[in-house]
């Protein structure tokens, strides 16, 4: 037991590097659980950016009137808040008070929108 002990003090690399890949092997498979499994990768585009992507280049836009049922991201962020436990389930009710502010700042951006293409018509017809 001492000579191990001993090998141990003098060659602190044959301990560092084996918990240094036990803690890495944990991360990849944290990485699975949390995304594999749940289907969305880290390095694929978010659905968000799909969406603008596609608007961007003139397919698949979306009109001002089509909006998303929030109620199943706010159920999946509860299922996600429940498996972390008590500082996940802050952490997720907090993203889905943030993606509810979102949904109505949406909401007010294209009223704003359709406003202001009302007045550039005014503006339009009066000169």
């Amino acid at each position: 037991m001492k000579e191990l002990l001993n090998c141990a003090l003098n060659y602190p690399a044959l301990l560092v590097v084996p918990a240094c890949g036990f803690v890495l092997s944990l991360v990849i498979l944290r990485i699975k659980k949390r995304y594999v499994k749940d289907g969305v990768l880290p390095w694929r585009l978010g659905s968000r950016e799909r969406v603008q992507h596609a608007s961007e280049t003139g397919s698949g836009e979306m009109s001002a009137n089509n909006s998303i049922d929030l109620e199943i991201a706010l159920r999946k962020f509860r299922e996600l808040g429940v498996e972390d436990g008590d500082l996940g389930y802050a952490y997720w009710y907090e993203v889905g008070q943030l993606l509810k502010r979102a949904a109505g700042m949406q909401a007010r951006i294209d009223a704003l929108s359709k406003e202001l293409e009302q007045c550039r018509a005014k503006l339009g017809k009066a000169d």
